[in-house]
């Protein structure tokens, strides 16, 4: 199951990098911003994929587990900075407009990577290598800090860009787009319950790293397959277009070719 995981999430992170490419080429901030946010969501995830959602599960350390975090940090930067960008668009303002809003985004990203680092480097009990982080390390506030942040920078994001989807896509991809933000955001209100639950009740939870890893892979495949239909829609429109246009302008063609009866050639009355 881990090695279905870890390739769904290379997989994505391909189309990220293919859709930031895109943009680049051809000088489309929306979806060179919009590329790097899947694949940095799709890196995150990655580092899970050994974790699996059942069978067996290879522990992770406290370090790999704040690479994560830090790489959905930089995943949720993106996509709110790409939602900043529509925004500006859609209200036909001028550039620079929201660029308070953009400081403090950055601001804020800022502060939650360095606050994971931070956090963990406080005294306390070592966090060894473990398959089960919040249950068996729940109780300590280091943990709560850190799940907090990284469910912060899933739900805040994603939920965002489900609104602006819902709002603003059409057709059959936005159905699916949707479904992987509110996935995602189900994921982020997952965590926080979680932790919630485990920290001042002390409680296990045994489903709670198994239903993070499903959720979170279905929110990844969702909202790619949601871009990718979309993207592949989107082709089959224009190349009909176009054999259209093509289909009429050859008819105009031949029939501007087709020379017009002349009146002197008929018999005279």
């Amino acid at each position: 199951m881990g090695a279905t995981i870890e390739g769904a999430c290379w997989l994505a992170f391909l189309a990220g990098v293919v859709l930031f490419g895109r943009g680049m080429w051809h000088g489309v901030r929306t979806q060179q911003l919009l590329g790097v946010g899947i694949a940095f969501y799709a890196l995150a995830l990655r580092f899970y994929a050994r974790l699996g959602v059942s069978g067996a599960r290879a522990p992770l350390t406290t370090d790999e587990r704040v690479w994560s975090v830090s790489l959905s940090v930089a995943a949720g930067t993106s996509m709110l900075a790409l939602l900043l960008l529509i925004a500006r668009k859609k209200d036909g303002t001028a550039p620079g407009t929201n660029r308070p809003q953009t400081l403090w985004l950055c601001g804020s990203a800022i502060v939650s990577a360095i606050a994971l680092r931070v956090v963990m480097w406080l005294p306390g009990p070592t966090l060894a290598p473990s398959t089960d982080f919040l249950n068996a390390y729940g109780s300590d506030l280091r943990v709560v800090v850190y799940e907090l942040i990284f469910a912060a920078w899933l739900g805040l994001p994603l939920g965002a860009l489900g609104v602006f989807v819902w709002r603003y896509q059409r057709g059959v991809a936005r159905w699916y787009i949707f479904a992987g933000c509110m996935a995602g955001v189900g994921w982020a209100i997952w965590k926080i319950a979680g932790t919630a639950v485990r920290y001042v009740t002390g409680e296990a939870i045994p489903l709670e790293s198994p239903v993070s890893v499903a959720v979170g892979l279905a929110s990844l495949v969702l909202i790619n397959g949601g871009l990718i239909g979309g993207q592949i829609g989107t082709a089959v429109r224009r190349a009909r277009e176009t054999r259209e246009y093509m289909l009429a302008r050859r008819a105009d063609d031949e029939r501007h070719a087709t020379p017009a009866p002349d009146s002197t050639d008929s018999p005279a009355a």
